[in-house]
């Protein structure tokens, strides 16, 4: 069990790794890459904006309790499950509101256009208790705090991992430094052991909502909103910690949710590539990310309480603390909060690690029609072009749900939908390589392109989508089953990106996945 679930949490790693080798083969920077242009990405928050994105969430509230009250539009049964499934015993309309705060977020014109991918978001809790009725938008507190839902792990087989005690005390600022959470991994988990490692400095769960039954209820809730894959860490960190991470960036977008006590975050606008090195995963492997030679001023700092939501774009760098108490503006960040256990959630979005951003649409497609796809970006602002989340989800906008639907109906893609987002993939060719496209060699045809999105519409996407209902629903962290269902569905993520390496004619992608699966099988049973 113990191996199973210490294979299940180390699957992200390999994913990571993949995706890693497709793009960075695909965008390797030249050493003399400009800065990111587009002034979105170095431009802070400001009020006006940020209340137009409240103002759009407080919509959502209006309407759900309107469509409550008539009854004349009723939620699909899966939702109304996760709901119940998320919802506290001493708060009834908890999985309401949070359904309510994530529609909210995902039906914002201004948050799609001003925020999502273009520089983070910060909604305090303060916030959102003026968007619903009878204060039933404080969703967050209390949803994962130490006493009632890390304390379940005593005596499981849950596995996690703790940073170094060298970045708590500040010796070591830079790198990530970590450990297991426990020496001996064949014995169940005890409490001393989480005590003993949060002396040292952060501890967090990977792959959580696999693991805790109102986390999975969050991620499918999540999911159903935003239309993506998602993917849920535990963070605790106790009060004192100079460095809880340092300064790095993350491969997916993410939703940092703060369900207990405080913790100061600096948000960065991405540097200029650094070449040899994947841009979404800086910070990480021995990468060093200076704040001081490559980050300069942060677009967010501030001390993120119980009840706020950070919004982080993937790629943007970001470091936390439970130390500093910064003048952020508000009262709140004046005074010392760090009085107790800080626990957030960071809740992933994950396009770019399940191959769903233009560049890897691209990539498919040339590998499958024997094209050369390995090439050098000058320009950064058209790698992160190219590593936009194609149009899936709360992306391709009303007519989503009608696209699934017909789906489903004929097994057959929209063609509207197939043409817009073949000109999309043409258009970021053209933009990486514009002296090769409709210059010196034509395009794939059509066709092609129609393959390739169908197949990552309806037999990827899709399948990963149900794979992850699966994961997130009935869970239980003191039951064997539900340890040996997380690695059973991890197993399975992978037979999934397995098929993709083989639809897109990989043969090395294909061969790693297979024969990772195969190990981790093997490891796992001979550890029963």
């Amino acid at each position: 069990l113990t191996m199973a679930v210490t294979c299940h949490c180390a699957a992200a790693s390999l994913l990571c790794l993949i995706s890693t080798l497709v793009v960075v083969a695909d965008a390797s920077a030249s050493a003399d890459a400009p800065p990111r242009t587009c002034s979105l990405f170095s431009a802070p928050q400001t009020d006006d904006i940020r209340h137009a994105v409240l103002a759009d969430i407080r919509s959502s509230f209006e309407k759900q309790h309107a469509d409550e009250t008539s009854s004349l539009s009723p939620l699909p049964s899966k939702t109304t499950n996760a709901i119940q499934d998320f919802t506290d015993r001493t708060a009834k309309d908890k999985g309401r509101a949070a359904h309510a705060f994530l529609r909210g977020l995902t039906q914002s014109s201004t948050f799609l256009k001003e925020y999502w991918h273009k520089r983070p978001l910060h909604i305090r809790s303060s916030d959102m208790m003026r968007m619903g009725s009878n204060n039933n938008s404080d969703w967050i507190a209390g949803t994962f705090t130490v006493d009632r839902h890390l304390k379940q792990i005593d005596g499981s087989y849950i596995n996690g991992h703790c940073t170094a005690e060298i970045l708590r005390n500040g010796t070591k600022t830079d790198t990530w430094a970590f450990r297991s959470l426990k020496d001996n991994p064949v014995q169940p988990t005890t409490w001393s052991e989480v005590e003993l490692a949060l002396q040292d400095g952060t501890v967090y769960f990977n792959n959580a909502g696999s693991l805790w039954p109102n986390l999975g209820a969050l991620c499918r809730l999540t999911a159903y909103a935003f239309g993506l894959p998602t993917n849920v860490n535990v963070y605790v960190t106790p009060p004192g910690c100079a460095v809880s991470v340092p300064p790095h960036t993350d491969r997916q977008d993410v939703l940092c949710i703060q369900t207990q006590g405080a913790k100061r975050w600096r948000v960065y606008a991405p540097p200029k590539r650094k070449s040899g090195v994947d841009p979404l995963n800086r910070g990480k492997n021995g990468d060093v990310l200076s704040i001081e030679e490559e980050l300069g001023q942060p677009l967010i700092d501030a001390v993120v309480q119980r009840g706020d939501v950070l919004y982080v774009p993937t790629g943007f760098p970001h470091t936390t603390d439970t130390v500093t108490a910064v003048d952020d503006g508000t009262e709140l960040g004046k005074e010392n909060v760090f009085d107790e256990t800080s626990v957030h959630l960071t809740m992933g979005l994950d396009s770019s690690v399940w191959f769903l951003t233009y560049a890897h649409l691209r990539w498919a497609l040339l590998q499958r029609t024997g094209k050369e796809f390995r090439m050098e970006i000058k320009s950064d602002e058209s790698y992160w072009n190219s590593m936009e989340t194609m149009p899936i989800g709360f992306l391709a906008g009303d007519d989503w749900s009608d696209i699934v639907d017909g789906l489903k109906e004929t097994g057959i893609l929209d063609g509207a939908y197939v043409a817009r987002v073949t000109q999309a993939i043409k258009d970021v060719m053209v933009e990486l390589e514009p002296e090769r496209w409709g210059a010196t060699e034509n395009f794939p045809p059509n066709e092609e392109f129609a393959k390739v999105i169908t197949y990552v519409v309806r037999d990827h996407a899709q399948a990963l989508s149900d794979l992850q209902e699966k994961m997130f629903t009935n869970i239980d962290p003191q039951s064997d089953d539900t340890i040996m269902k997380a690695y059973q569905c991890t197993q399975e993520q992978n037979a999934i990106m397995e098929r993709f390496g083989k639809f897109s004619k990989n043969e090395a992608m294909e061969q790693i996945f297979a024969q990772n699966r195969a190990k981790r099988d093997i490891l796992t049973k001979n550890n029963q």
